[in-house]
């Protein structure tokens, strides 16, 4: 790789990992203190759905009643969102999919006017009214929901000319489908009533803290962008021509792998439904055998069209897996993707060009790769930085982006340029 393309690819680079900190510390930061109050304690749930159960006329004294405290240590264990809650499935309803209802009665601290922040976390999206009257929510529900990752939302409450109380309805909808645990369902924070003016600068905070929470997933994939255009850029020129252009697809794949999660999180482009089928159909396989593909090119031998193959019937195996919601399958799938990688590197150990960078950041790789595996031996897979979630993914491919421009890089005719040591200068990404 030219010098000049490296020096710009690491510089921006090192803007990127700037920005991406200033937004974290930014969005990490305690909410401001002022005239608002957390819309928790006792609330009444009824499971289901029915248009009637907004008004504010109806006896819901039949209804469940539940306890949500809010408090700013409890965070969810994603991006680190305060008030966290759990949902209905631990609160009595644990097969419960589909909608739910949620009312209490609410008291106005004092005269004036009045805003509602809806709640930053819930399974999945809602809707709320206001003594009956719609005033808005994430997500289309109805007949046809589509539901988006939940972000911060203000409203006003209509004006209401003498009266101090009003009954707040929430109608919640979990996507059914989705794979959940036993925190699921519903609220997992509660709404806030906040003064007017200081609605507006809560709010503002609210959604720092949601941009932190996925900035990574914006700036990964810039990157990734960019380097896999310098790959089929470069393919010609480097010792592993395959190499290069796999590497390309697995990077454009990993790319929107990452990118659909900022974008469901902060818009409403995609929803969670669609994210989850494209993930598991297309994106996720096609990352993983485009990644066991390209190592697989980096080492000599015949064996590598066996291995090829092996590696794209895994990869049907997953998409119908995923298209036939078979979870063993799944788990089958990435076994048989982790088992090449160990044998591909076992290939580049013995025959293999630049072997400790080669080793090293196919290591990388494979972290973020299987992470659900290290998950499962109990190796910590994320962390909190300025109190905003940070995946130990997240940390991989920021580790990898560098080495495999590296990587990217002609190999050296003699044998010294077999090793990493013939390699020179390093990057963060």
């Amino acid at each position: 790789m030219p010098h000049r393309l490296r020096f710009w690819f690491f510089s921006l680079g090192l803007a990127m990992l700037l920005v991406t900190v200033a937004t974290l510390a930014i969005g990490g930061r305690p909410d401001p203190v002022g005239p608002a109050k957390v819309l928790d304690g006792t609330w009444r749930f009824h499971p289901g759905d029915d248009p009637r159960w907004a008004d504010p006329r109806i006896d819901d004294s039949g209804w469940d009643r539940i306890d949500l405290v809010s408090l700013p240590s409890n965070r969810d264990f994603d991006v680190g969102l305060p008030g966290y809650l759990a949902g209905w499935h631990a609160r009595g309803h644990p097969d419960l999919e589909g909608y739910g209802w949620y009312r209490r009665h609410v008291a106005l601290p004092a005269p004036g006017d009045w805003t509602l922040l809806g709640p930053t976390m819930v399974d999945d999206g809602y809707e709320m009214f206001w003594n009956g009257k719609p005033i808005g929510g994430i997500g289309r529900l109805g007949d046809h929901p589509k539901v988006v990752g939940a972000r911060p939302y203000l409203v006003r409450l209509p004006p209401s000319p003498g009266e101090h109380a009003g009954v707040l309805a929430i109608r919640a909808f979990m996507q059914p489908g989705l794979g959940r645990d036993d925190q699921s369902g519903g609220l997992r924070s509660a709404p806030t009533l906040a003064s007017a003016p200081f609605g507006d600068t809560l709010y503002s905070a609210q959604w720092h803290r949601t941009i932190a929470g996925y900035i990574v997933e914006l700036a990964l994939p810039i990157m990734m962008f960019l380097l896999a255009g310098i790959a089929l850029v470069m393919a010609r020129s480097t010792a592993r021509p395959g190499f290069a252009r796999w590497l390309a697809v697995a990077l454009v794949a990993t790319a929107c792998l990452r990118l659909g999660n900022a974008a469901a999180a902060w818009t409403d482009l995609i929803g969670i439904s669609t994210l989850d089928r494209q993930n598991a159909i297309l994106l996720s396989p096609l990352a993983m055998l485009a990644w066991t593909a390209a190592w697989n090119d980096w080492a000599e031998g015949r064996d590598r069209r066996v291995v090829l193959l092996i590696a794209i019937a895994a990869w049907a195996l997953r998409v119908v897996a995923a298209v036939t919601h078979a979870d063993a399958l799944v788990s089958i799938g990435r076994a048989v993707f982790a088992v090449l990688f160990v044998v591909i590197a076992v290939r580049i150990i013995v025959r293999g060009e630049r072997r400790l960078l080669a080793l090293a950041t196919m290591a990388v790789i494979a972290t973020a790769l299987f992470i659900n595996e290290l998950s499962r031996l109990g190796i910590p897979t994320i962390w909190f930085p300025f109190n905003i979630g940070v995946t130990l993914t997240q940390y991989a491919y920021a580790l990898a982006l560098p080495l495999l421009c590296l990587a990217l890089a002609p190999a050296s005719n003699d044998a010294g340029g077999r090793d990493m040591g013939a390699v020179k200068g390093i990057a963060t990404e």
